[in-house]
């Protein structure tokens, strides 16, 4: 399943200017045309190493991921998998987001 990654500047950031030069380099065609996976957000920078534009691709399921982030108990399903598996989530949590234990 493809999912594109969403990014915004939020009307109250501390430094818009900041985040309009990074999001402009972050989409610029360098970056995008060097983009890890191959493909890159924008039409007009063909895929590296031959692949075709990921929409051209029938099992991508493009609109599949927030389909799938919209149904909570699945999600909490698979989390609980990926626990069983691989153990729980450790470490503290990240500086300035809510994390796992807001409040903490």
């Amino acid at each position: 399943m493809a999912r594109g990654q969403r990014a915004v500047i939020l009307a109250g950031a501390k430094h818009p200017a900041a985040a309009e030069l990074y999001m402009n380099w972050q989409l610029s065609t360098g970056v995008q045309a060097n983009s890890f996976n191959g493909w890159s957000v924008r039409t007009d920078v063909t895929p590296a190493g031959g692949f075709k534009p990921i929409w051209q691709y029938p099992d991508a399921h493009l609109g599949g991921f927030p389909q799938f982030m919209a149904d909570r108990a699945e999600v909490e399903r698979w989390k609980q998998t990926f626990a069983l598996y691989f153990g729980e989530v450790q470490g503290a949590p990240t500086p300035g987001r809510l994390g796992l234990h807001p409040g903490r």
